[in-house]
């Protein structure tokens, strides 16, 4: 009987390329748009790429007959590919980017959000600069490292002085912070405990189980060893002494006994206004303490200022890294600390593919890296009130009396005494307004700017029927109209519809007025009303990061407000903010107005408030300035009825056929709601936290199956704010 011909299992490569003698096999993860294609292949390793391929570094390879870049993520001495493997075409640089650290987180947020692993890591690392990487590894780069302004507008004045003052305040601060591991408390301060994940709770108990273990593969807790104990924590800053700007101090309070034991602090802001303020305070304290050399990473800047920041990160050249939403994967040496700021900011939330949120990475981060995190904001998201009504974050704000002292007094509109309330801008305003522009002779206070808030932009974004009071519509879909002036034009933003005439649906009246005022319609009747005084406008494309003292008005929409040296003396927040028809609105409500009220001086500095809201909720957070117990209250409701942030939901677009095979597919997948979205619709469902991982990768395993049969594809966002 003729014995079977013995099989070659040995590793051969296409073109009998010479193999290298150790692991001549290379998993490469393949940079691919598709999600089925977007996985690990198994390629050879050339003899000449022996030392230099390694886990970690970028390679091109040829893939369905075209070269793709791809990560190189481990190295073995066999293969289980039936015949022999394509070897890598080039190692792109010799740098090992891919870290196990930040691969780890990569995977971690890929599950999290049901996406691929290409797709994270393309939010993750920057695409490479040559030239860049080039003299930073000649070391030829600016040995400073800090704020790059090549491609940015220099900053002004106002910014220069404003940081200034931060840093004469941070200046007492960093004189107060112990040494580590002393455990003394700072000057001032009673003694507070650093909380972790294993902590007892106050009745000995053990303490909540933290569910976001779930999500991160082998993740194990801060209590392993007893030398990674840190601090997690949210606070809720008020005026105080730096009006809007507490943050700063907060942050540089924590950061600097982080960086004085020799560890990394990673820094997140919203965007450029508060990167630009960050920025020129570091610049002044840097020039008297060098643990504050910093680099900034955030997405405006150009190719070659990202990727050397990146790299400084990489490199453990940098460790104190500022950024937006673009740095929360930064790598860093021996992080120690993360600082979020203004984590309900929606520039957190990434709009590529898989839209993660900088603040779960932040978590998720946290908790693999066994970091320090310090949440700090004027507001509370329902996320963050959360861990720390189950224990995992540390509530470290002020006190009841500490609050109302650094808080502006807020005023509210009073029908039965002020005749005049009903006005857009009642007297009690105009006192407030006047007062601050020009103190009353005998009075302490000094004067200074005043800050007008409106919700929109425009003249007349939403007005009416003069007639009978009816909201004026399109014809055609039924959408609000807006206009430019009295007389028009007149158009809808929804459908395009435009018409240089205004006729009312219901009593043929062709006269409006209007419901809400925008900022130009209020900067023209603000102009007519005070004249001589300097009128700002900030919105739209035109926004001022900071103004000095000078007293002077200032009109801006929701999120555009200045920032003012010393704080503004007055703010009127005019209208009622009612930002859309979502679960979160009211929580969006409190947040724009509590950031405007926060830019104030407080009530001991002569700061004043004058809210015109009719939104209960949001007058009872303004007047007491306490974020918290708004939040904890709404949280009680969201509780009972299985809301986030108790539950996660997902929100899947696609054909009805493709919806109901997904939600079937999916097991703990609970459908809250279905509409129409075009010819397609969107339908919301529910899952439990602690199934995180498994829906994600549900999902993601039926996102690359459905891709790989050539179905219609169901598009998939987990825990977009705006759901629900």
């Amino acid at each position: 009987m003729d014995e079977p011909l013995p099989i070659d299992t040995g590793t051969s490569a296409l073109g009998q390329v010479p193999l290298a003698l150790v692991d001549p096999v290379a998993h490469v993860l393949i940079d691919h748009p598709v999600p089925h294609l977007a996985r690990v292949f198994d390629y050879a390793v050339p003899e000449k790429f022996a030392d230099t391929a390694r886990p970690g570094v970028r390679v091109r390879v040829k893939f369905a007959g075209r070269l793709r870049d791809g990560f190189l993520l481990e190295r073995l001495d066999h293969t289980d590919h039936v015949g022999p493997l394509a070897p890598i075409d080039r190692i792109t640089s010799p740098l090992q980017v891919l870290t196990p650290t930040l691969l780890a987180l990569c995977e971690a947020v890929a599950i999290r959000y049901a996406g691929t692993l290409p797709d994270v890591l393309r939010l993750a690392i920057p695409p490479r600069h040559a030239r860049a990487e080039k003299a930073m590894l000649a070391d030829a780069v600016n040995a400073e490292g800090g704020f790059s302004r090549d491609d940015a507008e220099a900053p002004t004045s106002a910014v220069t002085r404003l940081g200034e003052w931060i840093a004469s305040h941070a200046e007492a601060v960093l004189d107060s912070v112990p040494a580590p591991g002393t455990g003394e408390s700072p000057a001032g301060e009673s003694p507070t405990h650093d909380p972790t994940v294993g902590e007892p709770t106050a009745d000995g108990g053990d303490p909540p189980a933290t569910e976001l273990q779930a999500d991160i593969p082998n993740a194990t807790t801060p209590t392993d060893g007893a030398e990674r104990v840190r601090m997690r924590a949210a606070l809720s800053v008020v005026p105080g002494e730096t009006p809007g700007l507490g943050w700063i101090t907060a942050g540089i309070e924590a950061a600097l006994p982080v960086l004085k034991a020799g560890e990394s602090v990673l820094w997140l802001v919203p965007d450029h206004r508060e990167l630009a303020v960050l920025s020129s305070t570091l610049d002044h304290l840097r020039e008297d303490h060098g643990l504050f050399d910093y680099s900034v990473l955030n997405a405006d800047q150009s190719p070659a200022q990202r990727w050397t920041a990146w790299l400084r990160g990489l490199l453990g050249r940098s460790r104190l890294m500022i950024g937006t939403r673009a740095a929360a994967f930064a790598p860093l040496n021996d992080l120690g600390l993360i600082i979020c700021l203004d984590d309900t900011n929606s520039n957190y939330l990434d709009q590529h593919a898989p839209y993660p949120h900088a603040r779960e990475v932040c978590l998720l981060r946290s908790a693999q890296e066994e970091t320090g995190l310090l949440f700090v904001s004027a507001d509370r998201s329902p996320e963050v009130q959360r861990l720390s009504e189950i224990g995992w974050l540390r509530d470290v704000s002020p006190t009841g009396p500490q609050r109302r002292s650094g808080a502006p007094l807020v005023f509210v509109p009073d029908e039965d005494r002020d005749p005049f309330a009903w006005q857009r801008i009642p007297s009690r305003a105009w006192d407030l307004m006047q007062s601050a522009l020009k103190p009353k002779r005998g009075s302490t206070d000094s004067p200074g700017p005043v800050l007008v808030q409106v919700p929109r932009s425009g003249y007349y974004p939403v007005f009416a029927c003069a007639r009978c009071q009816e909201v004026a519509r399109c014809p055609r879909c039924e959408a609000t109209l807006t206009t430019q002036s009295e007389v028009g034009p007149f158009a809808c933003r929804a459908c395009g519809h435009h018409s240089d005439t205004f006729t009312c649906s219901r009593c043929r009246s062709h006269q409006v007025r209007s419901i809400v005022r925008g900022r130009t319609r209020t900067v023209e009747e603000l102009r007519r009303a005070l004249p001589g005084v300097e009128i700002l406008e900030s919105g739209g494309e035109d926004i001022p990061v900071a103004v000095d003292d000078a007293p002077r008005v200032v009109v801006a929409t929701t999120g555009a407000e200045p920032y003012a040296l010393g704080g503004y003396a007055c703010a009127v927040l005019l209208d009622s903010l009612w930002p859309g028809p979502w679960l979160r609105a009211t929580d969006d409500g409190v947040s724009r107005r509590l950031r405007a009220a926060s830019l104030v001086r407080s009530r001991e500095n002569g700061g004043a408030v004058y809210l015109g809201e009719a939104d209960e909720a949001i007058r009872n957070a303004l007047t007491t300035f306490d974020p918290i117990t708004y939040m904890s209250r709404q949280l009680v409701d969201r509780r009972e009825l299985g809301f986030p942030p108790y539950r996660r939901i997902v929100e899947l677009r696609g054909g009805p056929a493709d919806l109901d095979t997904v939600l079937a597919a999916v097991d703990p997948l609970e459908e809250l709601l279905r509409e129409d979205d075009g010819e397609d619709q969107r339908a919301v469902a529910a899952y439990p936290i602690s199934a995180g991982a498994e829906v994600g990768r549900d999902l993601a395993a039926i996102t690359a199956s459905r891709a790989a049969k050539k179905l219609p594809q169901v598009h998939i966002r987990i825990d977009d704010p705006r759901s629900l």
